[in-house]
């Protein structure tokens, strides 16, 4: 199995080690020791947080590595990594033991334990089968390679997935003769797909023919490649775009940027976004998605219209929709364009300026807020800076412009920044890399295996911590169903207060890692660099930032 993996380039083994999977530590130990090639096996003690890094790592390189989990537990253990590798169309590999079917040692070489019988479960992939493109058991050894080069395949080809592969300890532990019989070269994944030409054509002419157009894009940058191109259709047609910044989809300071007002829209195009509204544009409005699945198959539920869906991947759609723009546009539609575009360089200046007096008014304010400290994140980013984080909505305030240097979570699953983060600086190691969730967040990263495999592989990184003693979204929704008289906020929301706060700069200064809590904004901008002169200096850092009154 080991060489079918590296045959597909895998250059990282994420794992936690069970009584299943201890194959993978012998054979990756031999082929360094024969000097065959191997990926490095990195040791993880948390599944979830092996299986973000696998995340991470695949969101900088598109590249599925692998994570090997301990039998069903292991699997389980996972937790919401499961959901946010699904909903960000990460191609990853997860491989996961079974149960032997031997007991009394009939092939020679493997038979059941003990521990086995406790570790077994009825059809150990439908535990996780929801969040998965494909599955399979590997059953005999013989075809062991075509099974894991079938996997490599599906997780790499868009709309990419994970692909989760179950093995028996016979398997493992079989003698393979006469070597590979099947090839990584001759399982190449598939390639994108431009789209439609006619539903391309009849995309451009509704863009150029509208009054009040707008873009929605989600996803998009996942594709560096991309943003150019997105931005090039903005400013051929005066276009205003919303992005939710989970990626960098278009230079943060870019005067097409606007907001997702949709009352008065005529033409909507939304690109790779599964959810890109909670109040519709108009009935008339026309609405244009381009989307590796803009169907949405994968969601049970999806309310959201569609007028034109194209099949695509939108980093090869944008250029050749662009381009036939040309046709539609006359030189009517030219001075609408000017018109639109000077429209909109006015309205993102205020915008522009608003964000500047908030920041203003920010820098002084009692207690912190996330304003203030992603504002000095800012100030000390530059474009070798890789932003990740955990909070919705604050990629909005991130001065990215390099494409591919800023994540935020694509699903529901909260704690995936840092552990993410560490995929990226184990894939991108000259980069700096910089996560960012609330504590709530932060507690659900699992900080000691975070901290732990930071030291084992050297690879630091800076987690901030936006410290409010609660779970903010859970509180909110609270306060808005029962109101400030309930009996719930006459309790001290208990449920959601997350009283008394970990000592989390205690828990890194434990980890041997630069642990600092901050209470003054004046004091953030120093703590901040005192952070990432420890990280340039090979350490692991945290910053608690408290965002409330103590």
């Amino acid at each position: 199995m080991l060489h079918a993996v590296a045959a597909n380039g895998v250059e990282k083994i994420f794992m936690n080690g069970g009584t299943d999977n201890y194959h993978f530590m012998e054979m990756v130990a031999k082929f360094k020791a024969l000097g065959r090639p191997t990926p490095d096996l990195v040791t993880v003690t948390y599944e979830a947080t092996a299986l973000y890094m696998q995340l991470g790592y695949f969101q900088w390189t598109r590249r599925p590595q692998l994570t090997v989990l301990h039998v069903a537990l292991g699997t389980i253990n996972a937790g919401g990594a499961w959901d946010e590798a699904w909903r960000a169309n990460a191609g990853l590999v997860v491989m996961a033991g079974i149960p032997g079917q031997t007991t009394k040692g009939e092939l020679g070489y493997s038979q059941r334990g003990g521990i086995q019988y406790l570790q077994e479960i009825p059809n150990q992939a439908d535990v996780v089968r929801p969040y998965l493109k494909w599955d399979y058991e590997i059953k005999r050894v013989e075809n062991a390679a075509l099974i894991i080069n079938s996997a490599y395949r599906m997780a790499a080809s868009e709309p990419c997935g994970v692909a989760y592969l179950t093995y028996p300890m016979e398997v493992a532990e079989a003698p393979l003769n006469g070597g590979l019989l099947y090839r990584a070269a001759d399982f190449a994944p598939a390639t994108g797909a431009q789209g439609d030409a006619a539903a391309l054509r009849e995309a451009a002419r509704l863009l150029v023919q509208a009054r009040n157009p707008l873009v929605v894009v989600g996803h998009m940058g996942r594709h560096p490649e991309a943003v150019a191109s997105l931005v090039a259709l903005a400013e051929k047609l005066a276009l205003p775009v919303s992005s939710t910044d989970r990626f960098v989809n278009l230079p943060r300071r870019h005067w097409s940027r606007s907001t997702a007002d949709l009352a008065k829209r005529d033409v909507v195009l939304v690109i790779d976004h599964p959810t890109p509204w909670m109040v519709d544009p108009p009935k008339t409005a026309k609405i244009i998605r381009l989307d590796t699945d803009p169907m949405l198959q994968r969601f049970p539920f999806q309310g959201h219209p569609a007028h034109v869906p194209i099949t695509c991947n939108s980093a090869l759609a944008l250029p050749a929709l662009t381009a036939m723009c040309d046709e539609f546009i006359t030189a009517e539609r030219r001075a609408a364009f000017t018109a639109r575009r000077a429209a909109l360089v006015t309205r993102r200046a205020a915008l522009d300026e608003a964000a500047a007096l908030a920041v203003q008014k920010a820098r002084t304010a009692f207690p912190l807020s996330t304003t203030w400290i992603n504002e000095c994140v800012n100030q000390v980013a530059d474009e070798n800076t890789v932003i990740t984080w955990d909070i919705g909505g604050v990629g909005q305030q991130y001065d990215r412009t390099q494409p591919g240097h800023l994540f935020q979570l694509c699903g529901a699953s909260l704690g995936g920044a840092w552990p993410r983060g560490l995929g990226i600086k184990m894939a991108a190691p000259d980069k700096t890399v910089i996560s960012a969730g609330g504590d709530g967040c932060t507690i659900f990263s699992d900080p000691v295996s975070c901290l732990l495999v930071s030291n084992m592989y050297h690879v630091p990184t800076l987690h901030i911590v936006s410290n409010n003693n609660k779970y903010a979204a859970v509180e909110n929704g609270l306060a808005r169903y029962g109101g400030p008289n309930s009996y719930a906020a006459k309790a001290g929301y208990n449920g959601s207060a997350l009283k008394p706060s970990p000592n989390f700069a205690g828990i890194a200064r434990a980890m041997d890692a630069y642990g600092e809590k901050v209470t003054d904004p004046a004091e953030m901008p120093n703590a901040l660099r005192r952070a990432l002169d420890a990280v340039k200096g090979g350490q692991a850092a945290l910053l608690d930032c408290v965002v409330v009154k103590e």
